[in-house]
């Protein structure tokens, strides 16, 4: 399978936002084709979300973010890790030889340990989605398959995905290409940003 989308259920396992989770980001999807990567992190509040755009052949590494009537976006290099993921810098993986099947897919499971090394995390991968690099622009870029189950440390939020659907599907160029109409901002304020939507 090269081509298709991957769709995450996500629990709050830490909320400090004042919202109600129903107000919160409810889904991830991940579309695909080779090494053109495009993620969807979508609120229901309008249309406020972030978005990410790997396209290598065109050189765009992008993050974009809607705050309801607001669009702004970061325009990254393959070096780069998303605005957002701050809290997530210096973890370190490995892998822990323990299997399961996850929507169909073996996978295997690696052990996350944190910088401050106090806790212990664990996700789960899979090598038989050939989607290349996948794992591009996050802080799991050492993991080489797609993750299917895994967690994002974001400010003092703490968000699970777990895979529930996997299409094979022709996915429209669109999604791989630099959108239009959003103003330019530098990592740091997209950062900023970022952690106000998730933890507001």
């Amino acid at each position: 399978m090269r081509e298709g989308e991957i769709y995450y259920t996500i629990n709050y396992v830490s909320n400090p936002s004042r919202l109600s989770s129903d107000l919160l980001p409810k889904e991830l999807v991940i579309a695909f084709r080779n090494d053109l990567i495009s993620t969807s992190l979508k609120s229901p509040i309008g249309n406020s979300g972030i978005t990410t755009v790997v396209n290598p052949g065109e050189n765009i590494y992008d993050t974009y973010l809607n705050i309801l009537a607001f669009k702004y976006y970061f325009e990254g290099n393959y070096r780069d890790v998303q605005p957002g993921f701050g809290s997530m810098e210096g973890i370190s993986v490995h892998d822990t030889g323990r299997k399961s099947v996850i929507c169909g897919f073996n996978c295997h499971q690696a052990r996350v340990e944190m910088p401050d090394g106090k806790k212990s995390r664990y996700i789960w991968y899979t090598t038989e989605i050939k989607a290349e690099n996948p794992n591009r622009m996050t802080p799991y870029r050492e993991v080489d398959g797609v993750l299917m189950d895994f967690f994002y440390i974001i400010g003092d939020a703490e968000l699970q995905f777990t895979a529930d659907e996997v299409l094979v599907k022709k996915v429209a160029d669109k999604e791989f290409e630099r959108k239009n109409n959003y103003r330019k901002v530098s990592s740091k304020y997209l950062d900023t940003l970022i952690l106000k939507m998730i933890s507001f």
